[in-house]
């Protein structure tokens, strides 16, 4: 299978059902994500113990891209703690500028290695990250609308 049908593939499977979505009863640390430019906002709800997440959920109105990405993100990072949250972020980002990268440790989401074609789209699978840094951080809200990695 082609780069392009594996990001196709799992943009759309998690889009048309995206994991952990939905609401989190008892969250310790929450945030919000937007990107004005293209309308796309997102809420992310974590319960953090012993510095590790022990639970994520997410919300939002967003386009395929974002809710592929926080669905596969909050699949990859339950269980981590911030450093390694951080250093996994470092890999994605990392990935979309076409730099080396572990994609073994991305899973899933090195998948959206495909955007290195489209740069105007990249905003879109960064939201996630930058709105459950947000959260772990214990800002209320996130945007990627200048982020470019």
């Amino acid at each position: 299978m082609s780069a392009a049908d594996l990001y196709r593939e799992n943009v759309l499977a998690h889009n048309r059902e995206p994991r952990n979505h939905g609401a989190l009863d008892a969250h310790t640390h929450a945030a919000d994500g937007a990107n004005p430019l293209c309308g796309d906002a997102l809420r992310f709800e974590l319960r953090v113990a012993d510095g590790h997440i022990a639970a994520l959920r997410f919300s939002g109105e967003s386009c395929a891209i974002t809710i592929a990405a926080a669905s596969m993100l909050s699949e990859r990072v339950t269980g981590l703690d911030a450093a390694a949250i951080a250093a996994l972020r470092a890999q994605f980002d990392a990935l979309l500028r076409g730099d080396p990268c572990d994609r073994d440790a991305l899973g899933e989401l090195a998948a959206f290695g495909e955007l290195v074609r489209y740069p105007a789209r990249r905003q879109c699978a960064q939201l996630p990250w930058a709105t459950l840094t947000a959260a772990l951080n214990g800002a209320a809200s996130a945007t990627t609308e200048k982020d470019s990695p």
